[in-house]
């Protein structure tokens, strides 16, 4: 029976101290809430207290104004400190001649009425004005070329409690420089930021550089130029409008093209199918490939020096060297292509349709083809005919001699005398030989002219083949010669 009673007695107070605990824990979390209300609310009230008093003590206390300069005597110049951060080169606009940069002005000056004593104001020695609020020297860019010529970011400044400022205005810069396009793609370009006082004569502002070099502390490595300077310098000019002088801070940028794009892909590629021209004159003009080869190459480099002047910008100043190299290797494949078709045209040349010039002849004389030429020829048809030339005489002389003392028609028909017939019946047979070997004669002697015709044909037709070959070999060497040549040319370029 205790038991049972004991039971739900535990049961209830578990369930009270279970709700107890939550509750505890919600109010914990709400007095959390409130102090972290509290905390933020009464730091505000605490630094914003002294911020407070100090923005209407430099704003309206001392009445200060935006369009005034900061100086206390209005005869006094006011010393103006200037830097460039240079980020990044965004991109060279070679054909429109603009660069693309990315950074940001570093200006310091003082303003003799933003000055404070941080005693008086909660310690703050450091506060952050809206540029709108104070005044702000005109630094322009000169020589911008973007369409709101200003292209800089107004953000707020930093006031020390000396009256020092520092502005630092970010922007995308675009000034105009001038491509030089003599040694594109190996080309080094200077570009030049004229920055200075718009309004301002050296008797207002006295604009100074910072340093003799910009700051690179945070610059960005670009993939197609690589930065080699960056420098400052500063200078006065008298414009025609203005008697006073004016003063500027110059910065040039000299950067150079990262050429390995260039070089490999279309400098290299045009440059071995140069070297294949000598392949064409190795091409026996039998063949019929040789002058195909030799347009085909030259068709190559036209469609090689296109894509390079789609990449270079239009200039009538100067002739890139890039430009001189492509037309040299067009002029190298025209002038292949003129050998082929002029190594052709003496190959196939022969004595019916050209008569063979003296030069030839003396080499022949000479000796220096008739070597060349000497397994083609082939007299001993023509000795033989030679040889049996003076039969052929004595023949013709011994019926000469028969026919003036007896004619054998009256012998044959003379039948009493058995000597005369057999006489005359060798006579008839003699004479049978005779005929014949007239007819053979005959014979040989066209065959002899034909043959001689011939020879003398291929003769001149293999001089004529031997005078290309000799062409083609000079071509050979020249254009070898010329692509050895160039080798040490692209490498001092690249």
């Amino acid at each position: 029976m205790l038991i049972t009673l004991f039971i739900p007695c535990l049961s209830t107070i578990y369930h009270s101290l279970t709700l107890t605990s939550t509750m505890m824990n919600t109010i914990q979390q709400q007095w959390k809430i409130y102090l972290v209300i509290i905390s933020y609310v009464f730091q505000i009230t605490v630094g914003g207290h002294h911020q407070r008093f100090l923005l209407r003590y430099l704003l309206k206390g001392k009445q200060h104004s935006p369009l005034e300069r900061p100086v206390c005597n209005d005869t006094q110049t006011l010393p103006v400190r200037m830097n460039l951060a240079l980020q990044q080169i965004i991109n060279f606009d070679a054909k429109n001649e603009v660069i693309l940069i990315s950074g940001w002005m570093v200006l310091t000056w003082n303003d003799c009425n933003l000055k404070w004593n941080p005693k008086d104001y909660g310690g703050i020695q450091t506060i952050r004005l809206p540029s709108t609020q104070i005044w702000i020297p005109d630094i322009l860019l000169y020589n911008s070329a973007d369409e709101k010529f200003d292209s800089t970011l107004k953000v707020n400044a930093v006031v020390q409690h000396t009256g020092d400022i520092l502005y630092v205005p970010p922007g995308i810069f675009k000034p105009i420089c001038s491509f030089n396009i003599a040694s594109f793609p190996f080309d080094t370009q200077h570009c030049t930021l004229k920055f200075g006082s718009w309004t301002f004569d050296d008797a207002g502002i006295n604009l100074t550089a910072e340093s003799n070099e910009g700051q690179l502390d945070a610059y960005i490595k670009n993939g197609q130029w690589s930065l080699e300077e960056f420098s400052a310098v500063v200078n006065v000019l008298k414009y025609d409008c203005c008697p006073t002088l004016y003063p500027f801070v110059l910065y040039t940028i000299r950067i150079r093209r990262c050429s390995l794009y260039y070089f490999f892909n279309i400098v290299v590629p045009c440059f071995l199918i140069s070297c294949m021209t000598v392949l064409g004159f190795l091409l026996a003009p039998d063949s019929g490939e040789k002058l195909t080869l030799q347009i085909t190459i030259l068709l190559s480099v036209i469609m090689f020096s296109l894509l390079m002047f789609e990449i270079m910008p239009p200039s009538s100043t100067t002739i890139p060297i890039i430009s001189k190299y492509f037309m040299c290797i067009m002029t190298m494949s025209t002038v292949s292509v003129v050998a082929s078709v002029l190594v052709i045209s003496v190959h196939f040349r022969n004595s019916q349709t050209h008569t063979m010039p003296l030069w030839v002849n003396i080499n022949n004389i000479n000796g220096s083809v008739n070597k060349h030429h000497s397994k083609y020829q082939s007299t001993a048809l023509l000795d033989d005919i030679l040889e049996l030339s003076p039969v052929n005489h004595n023949i013709i002389n011994v019926d000469n001699l028969d026919n003036n003392r007896h004619p054998y028609s009256t012998r044959v028909l003379q039948p009493q005398h058995s000597t005369d017939l057999s006489n005359a019946l060798n006579m008839y047979q003699t004479e049978m030989i005779r005929s014949e070997l007239r007819t053979i004669t005959s014979h040989l002697t066209i065959l002899s002219r034909r043959v001689r015709r011939q020879e003398k044909y291929n003769k001149e037709s293999e001089d004529w083949k031997f005078v290309a070959m000799i062409i083609d070999r000079l071509c050979l060497i020249l254009f070898t010669a010329s692509n050895l040549f160039s080798i040490p040319k692209l490498l001092h370029l690249r």
